[in-house]
């Protein structure tokens, strides 16, 4: 009896999360839409289907990210529910305490996160990264970087040539880079040279480097050519090589530790890939808080049937996590606290919270 009772419970919170998910879906492919349309609205050969197709690469991302907030906010639809149909008279005759209702689908919540980050994690962040290849496609001035086993790989273009530089190491303070390719090709695509060097210095956009050896080929012959300096003007602002991990939603659970050590290998900073890699670990325990916060919500602050009152609530909260997690990362960065401290300090506040109401609840 108690189990299939449990079953009930555990359905109603899934169902109040997909409709919550539904609406969600419905502001993201609308933003994203008008997001892609007005990066592709010079393509006029463009159509709208990749405009959709675009969009469904980004959206698994960016539902896994707000998923805390959904929680919180389906937990909200659910409670307001059960109350409202009188259903937590039925559950407390059957022996239900406010905890064990608030319990269920806290643990529920729990087991979602895990499915997330083991199963959806991986998928999204594929998705996510065949998507911004997509798009470099789609952006001609657009330079890239990217770092693998093989070296720092940069594409350096602009509307005349085109540059493929391959890195073996750069120093922290991104002014020193040491075995230096540089493949060069024209706008058709053409090769034109290849430039090595054994070391170089970088200042803005001028790169010196040293110890050159030049190879330039003709439809008559090859040339080849060495230099004790050379003077190499890039494209790439320093920016762009630091932030070579702009987005770090591109990697998973499964991927991050080899990511991590390739770029320590590479002489790259880690502390955005650690800050994601706490973020995933802890992602189950956010969403077991949040659940918890949102049923906690409804029996101490009453329960009434206002769904905007509480839906205010809801956005309100979600805003002061929002702006916690991004101060407490900002701060961290800045050297005050431990980066991987900082991912925790918004899921610790929100437990001490739930602490203190479930003591109310307890009391009632």
């Amino acid at each position: 009896m108690l189990k299939s009772i449990n079953r009930y419970i555990i359905n109603e919170y899934i169902k109040s999360l997909f409709v919550v998910i539904a609406v969600m879906l419905s502001i993201i492919l609308l933003i994203n839409l008008l997001d892609e349309f007005n990066f592709f609205k010079s393509k006029k050969d463009l159509k709208f289907i990749f405009f959709i197709i675009f969009t469904i690469l980004k959206i698994p991302n960016l539902l896994i990210n707000l998923f805390p907030f959904i929680i919180l906010f389906g937990g909200i639809v659910f409670y307001l529910k059960i109350y409202n149909h009188n259903e937590v008279i039925s559950l407390r005759v059957m022996g239900y305490s406010n905890i064990q209702i608030i319990l269920i689908p806290a643990l529920t919540s729990f087991i979602i996160g895990y499915i997330i980050v083991f199963l959806i994690v991986p998928f999204s962040s594929s998705m996510l990264r065949y998507y911004e290849s997509l798009r470099s496609e789609y952006n001609e001035t657009k330079n890239l970087v990217f770092v693998n086993e093989t070296g720092i790989w940069i594409l350096d273009k602009n509307e005349k040539e085109k540059n493929i530089i391959r890195i073996e190491k750069i120093s922290k303070d991104f002014s020193v880079v040491n075995q230096i390719t540089i493949y060069n090709y024209d706008s058709s695509n053409n090769f034109i040279k290849r430039i090595d060097a054994t070391e170089g210095f970088i200042k803005d956009k001028n790169w010196q480097l040293n110890k050159v050896y030049i190879i330039s080929t003709n439809k008559k012959n090859n040339n080849e050519n060495y230099l004790n300096n050379y003077n190499y003007t890039s494209n790439v602002n320093i920016s762009e090589l630091k932030n070579v991990y702009k987005n770090t939603d591109t990697t998973s659970l499964l991927d991050i530790n080899k990511e991590m050590a390739i770029l320590e290998d590479k002489g790259y900073s880690t502390i955005d890939l650690r800050i994601r890699y706490q973020k995933l670990i802890s992602f189950p325990i956010y969403l077991l808080a949040m659940s918890i916060l949102s049923g906690l919500m409804i029996i101490n602050l009453g329960k009434t049937s206002n769904y905007l009152k509480y839906g205010s609530y809801g956005v309100i909260i979600s805003v002061m996590i929002y702006f916690l997690n991004d101060l407490s990362i900002t701060i961290a960065k800045s050297g005050i606290i431990s980066v991987d401290f900082s991912v925790w300090i918004p899921i610790f506040l929100i437990i001490l919270i739930n602490l203190v109401g479930i003591t109310q609840v307890n009391a009632k």
